[in-house]
C-alpha cells in the first residue's frame, strides 16, 4: 500500500528547499544569470551549504542521506524555480555522477570523489552521447585501450551537460569492439588531463546557464584505477544513473508546471481586459484548470516512482510513464502560460518565457519520449519494436 502522507524528514527537505528558492532564486537573480549565459556557481555554493547538492549521498560521504521521494521533492522545487539549475545539480551532479559512484565505486573512489562532489567543491558530468550515438547507447565508438597501468582514450562525446565546467567526467568507453556491449566501461577523467578538451555548444534554444559541451579525447591517459565498476558493465552502470535522471526530470517538470500555474494565476487576477480581470474569462480558467490537472497527475506519478525506488521494487516502466507525462504536460503548460500572458509572455520580464524556452529539452533528455513509449510497449507486448 502506498502512503501518500510525507514523513517529517521529507517535509523538512521540501520546506528547506522551498525557503531557499524563495530567498535566493528571485526572478531578478535568475534573469541576470540567464542573460549572461553564466553558470550559477555562486548559487550552487549556497545550495551546497544546505546539502542540496548531494541529497542522496550517504551522510558518511558528506551527503544528506535522503530517500528518493525527498530527492523528487527537492527536484520539483528547484525545477519550478529554474530548470537550468535543476538540470546541472539534481539531474547531472546528483543522479548521473554521484549515484553511480555510491552504487558501483570502490571505497577509495567514494572517499576521493563523493565528499567533494556532494559539497559541490567539484562539479561532475557523465559523458555517454557521441555524434553517432544517441538512443542506441551500446554503439559507443570512443575507445579506451589498456597500456600497462594506464587507459588511453581516443574519441568524441557531444551534448554533455556540465561538460566544460566539470572537474571530473565519467566517460563511457569501448574497450573491445568485438565484445560489443560487454566491452563497455566507465572511466574517471579529470579536468586538465593532457589530451582532454571541452568546447561549449552555443546558440541553444534554452537552458542558457547550464553548459552543453563537446568533449575530445586524443591519446588521453588516465590511471588504471580510474575504472568505475567493471569492464563489461559500463552500459548497465551508466543506465543506473540515467534512470535516476528520468525520475528527476519528472519531478523537475512537475515544478515547471506548478510555476506556470502560479505565474498565470497572479497575472490573470491582475491583468484587465474589457473592464474585468482576464481570470474571469472561461478560456483562461480552462487553461489554468488543465495545468492544475496535469500538475496533480505529474506529482502523483513521480512520487509513485520514488516510492518504488525507496522500496527496492521494479520501477523502469513507471519511470518512463512519469517522464513522458510530466515533460509533455510541462510543454503544454508553458505554451498555455505564454498565451495567457499574451505579448508580455514573449519576453524575459516574465518567467513563463524561460519555461517555454527550456521545456523542449526535457522531452529529449534521459532518452527521447518516443523511446520511452517503445519501452512501455515492449513491456506490455513482449515484442521489441527496434530491430
Amino acid at each position: 500500500m502506498i502512503d501518500f502522507e510525507l514523513n517529517d524528514e521529507q517535509r523538512m527537505f521540501r520546506d528547506m528547499t522551498r525557503e531557499f528558492v524563495k530567498r535566493e532564486l528571485t526572478p531578478e537573480v535568475i534573469k541576470e544569470y540567464e542573460r549572461q549565459h553564466r553558470f550559477p556557481d555562486e548559487i550552487i555554493k549556497k545550495m551546497a551549504s544546505l546539502g542540496l547538492t548531494g541529497d542522496i549521498v550517504p551522510q558518511e560521504y558528506g551527503g544528506l542521506g535522503a530517500d528518493w521521494i525527498s530527492h523528487g521533492l527537492i527536484s520539483e522545487e528547484i525545477g519550478g524555480a529554474w530548470f537550468a539549475l535543476c538540470l546541472a545539480i539534481q539531474l547531472v551532479q546528483t543522479s548521473l555522477v554521484e549515484y553511480p559512484i555510491v552504487k558501483f565505486g570502490t571505497e577509495e573512489q567514494k572517499q576521493k570523489y563523493l565528499p567533494l562532489l556532494s559539497k559541490a567543491e567539484k562539479i561532475g558530468c557523465l559523458a555517454a552521447v557521441e555524434p553517432n550515438v544517441g538512443s542506441d547507447g551500446t554503439a559507443v565508438e570512443c575507445r579506451a585501450t589498456l597500456d600497462g597501468e594506464y587507459w588511453v582514450i581516443n574519441g568524441f562525446k557531444t551534448w554533455i551537460t556540465n561538460g566544460s565546467v566539470a572537474d571530473t567526467s565519467i566517460v563511457l568507453v569501448q574497450t573491445d569492439k568485438s565484445k560489443a556491449i560487454r566491452g563497455l566501461a566507465l572511466l574517471f577523467v579529470e579536468k586538465g588531463t593532457p589530451g582532454f578538451s571541452a568546447t561549449d555548444i552555443t546558440h541553444k534554444t534554452g537552458v542558457y546557464s547550464t553548459p552543453t559541451s563537446e568533449l575530445r579525447f586524443a591519446d588521453c591517459r588516465v590511471p588504471k584505477e580510474n575504472l568505475l565498476g567493471e569492464v563489461g558493465r559500463g552500459f548497465q552502470n551508466a543506465m543506473a544513473g540515467i534512470n535516476n535522471v528520468r525520475y528527476s526530470l519528472a519531478a523537475g517538470c512537475t515544478g515547471m508546471i506548478q510555476s506556470c500555474i502560479d505565474a498565470c494565476v497572479k497575472y490573470a487576477q491582475e491583468r484587465n481586459q474589457f473592464d474585468k480581470p482576464i481570470g474571469g474569462f472561461q478560456l483562461t480558467q480552462e487553461k489554468i484548470a488543465d495545468m492544475i490537472i496535469d500538475a496533480e497527475a505529474s506529482r502523483f506519478l513521480y512520487l509513485h516512482v520514488g516510492y518504488l525506488k525507496d522500496k527496492g521494487l521494479p520501477f523502469n516502466r513507471e519511470t518512463s510513464i512519469a517522464k513522458i507525462f510530466a515533460t509533455e504536460a510541462a510543454l503544454r503548460a508553458s505554451a498555455n502560460a505564454i498565451k495567457i500572458h499574451g505579448a508580455y509572455g514573449y519576453c524575459d520580464e516574465f518567467p513563463v518565457e524561460r519555461s517555454f524556452r527550456d521545456v523542449m529539452a526535457p522531452t529529449i533528455f534521459g532518452g527521447t519520449n518516443e523511446m520511452h513509449r517503445l519501452t512501455i510497449g515492449r513491456d506490455v507486448l513482449g515484442i521489441n519494436a527496434i530491430r
